[in-house]
């Protein structure tokens, strides 16, 4: 028998391991600088559509492993990145566009459409964290048609009214574990899991080297998290482009506090909205409550497309 071009090889080899993938991070030369990328292939993906996970402030991928692996489980492909701290050109981005939007956020918007565009990925899903619902509206406001359906989860820019000071002391805020945690008369306690400390004490060691390598970078993002509203964006989205469109939020976030999101937040720019226990990170915490929740409601609004289309 011919046995060529036949491999034993197993499945899990083709690829390699969640562990071996993630330990292999491209640098991709982005607007920003050079970018450094994880993207993780599933053997047999169930969607033909990747989810692009896009971080927030001072956060890498070293923060959101354990939840970027929960979401690599559902059986997609799974890509983020640790937006450069140093470096790149702006040159080449379009005047109009450094007129209209911020000059920190739309460096990341452009990032993340140059890895998108040097991976070859024609449109994705969406999961964006707390500053990273600013660079992906801006980045799905220049191309929406490659951005299909996007979950924000605890996203910047929908407060209204805010300040650098009073965002700064909601960061600070995140120190107490959340109240809504903990067992109520319906609900269990939702515990400290090795996962939850084993990323709270990342994400502090990474925010030391992420403002550490450019602090006046750091600072102006900050400033610009604190001034942005994107619900103009969002209702564009939505409304003109057909981009589904869902938000979570913890009811204990002291950073952007989920009752003034829905004192602003109308039904016209969004498919839902999840009001959820805990604060601001959960997603990082608990990443088999919160991320798997977050992928599912991205199918969620898929199928709602598909039945509104027949």
């Amino acid at each position: 028998m011919n046995m060529e071009g036949i491999s034993n090889e197993s499945p899990e080899a083709k690829n390699g391991s969640f562990e071996d993938q993630f330990a292999k991070k491209e640098r991709i030369k982005v607007t920003g600088g050079v970018a450094e990328v994880i993207d993780i292939k599933a053997e047999n993906p169930e969607l033909n559509m990747p989810v692009f996970f896009a971080p927030a402030w001072g956060c890498t991928t070293e923060v959101y492993k354990p939840a970027l692996k929960t979401l690599s489980e559902t059986n997609r492909r799974t890509l983020s990145l640790d937006h450069p701290r140093t470096g790149g050109d702006m040159s080449k981005t379009p005047e109009e566009f450094v007129k209209k939007y911020p000059k920190e956020e739309l460096r990341k918007a452009m990032n993340i459409l140059d890895i998108m565009d040097e991976k070859g990925i024609p449109h994705a899903d969406i999961i964006a964290h707390s500053e990273g619902a600013i660079n992906i509206a801006i980045a799905a406001t220049l191309h929406p048609e490659k951005f299909k359906n996007i979950v924000f989860f605890a996203p910047a820019g929908l407060i209204g009214k805010n300040t650098f000071g009073r965002l700064l002391k909601g960061f600070a805020g995140q120190g107490a574990r959340a109240p809504s945690l903990k067992a109520g008369e319906t609900t269990p306690e939702i515990p400290v899991t090795d996962t939850e400390k084993q990323v709270a004490g990342k994400a502090i060691t990474e925010a030391i080297k992420y403002f550490a390598k450019n602090p006046l970078r750091g600072f102006r993002e900050g400033k610009e998290i604190a001034d942005s509203d994107i619900y103009e964006m969002l209702k564009y989205l939505h409304k003109e482009k057909g981009i589904g469109i869902t938000i979570m939020s913890g009811v204990d976030d002291p950073v952007f506090p989920m009752e003034k999101m829905q004192k602003m937040v109308k039904s016209e720019i969004i498919d839902g909205f999840l009001s959820l226990r805990g604060g601001h990170g959960e997603i990082g915490n608990h990443p088999e409550l919160y991320m798997k929740a977050a992928e599912d409601m991205l199918r969620k609004m898929d199928q709602k497309k598909t039945q509104t289309n027949k």
